[in-house]
C-alpha cells in the first residue's frame, strides 16, 4: 500500500538565488526552530502573521571566545562573592572597576 494521494500537490517552484552567508542565516535560522530550511522558507513566505524567529547568534570565533571568557569571569566572581556572603567580609574595592568592565563588555555583546 502506497502513500495517499495529497489533495493539492505541490508541483510549482519558487528558486531564489542566495550569496552564501544568506543561505547559511537561512538554514541557521531554520535550525534554531527545528525546521529544514525548505519549510522554514514556506513557513515565513506563506504566513500572514510574523514568525517569531530567534535573532541569529554571532559565529565569529572572536565572539564565541569573548562569550566562553565573559561566562568564565562571571562564574569566578560567584565563586567569589558566595565566599564573601558567607564569611560576612567586604567587598574588596578593587573589585568594582572589574564589574565596570565587565558589565561594559556584556552591553557590547547584547548590542
Amino acid at each position: 500500500m502506497g502513500r495517499p494521494r495529497k489533495t493539492e500537490p505541490r508541483d510549482r517552484q519558487l528558486n531564489l538565488s542566495l550569496t552564501a552567508t544568506e543561505y547559511e542565516t537561512i538554514v541557521r535560522r531554520a535550525a534554531a526552530l527545528g525546521m529544514r530550511p525548505v519549510h522554514f522558507g514556506r513557513a515565513i513566505l506563506l504566513s500572514k502573521e510574523r514568525i517569531a524567529v530567534p535573532k541569529s547568534v554571532p559565529t565569529d570565533n572572536g565572539w564565541r571566545l569573548l562569550l566562553v571568557q565573559l561566562s568564565r569571569l562571571g562564574n569566578n566572581l560567584n565563586q567569589l562573592l558566595k565566599v564573601l556572603h558567607t564569611t560576612g567580609d567586604p567587598v574588596p574595592p578593587d573589585l568594582e572597576p572589574l564589574l565596570k568592565d565587565i558589565r561594559s563588555l556584556i552591553a557590547r555583546v547584547r548590542g
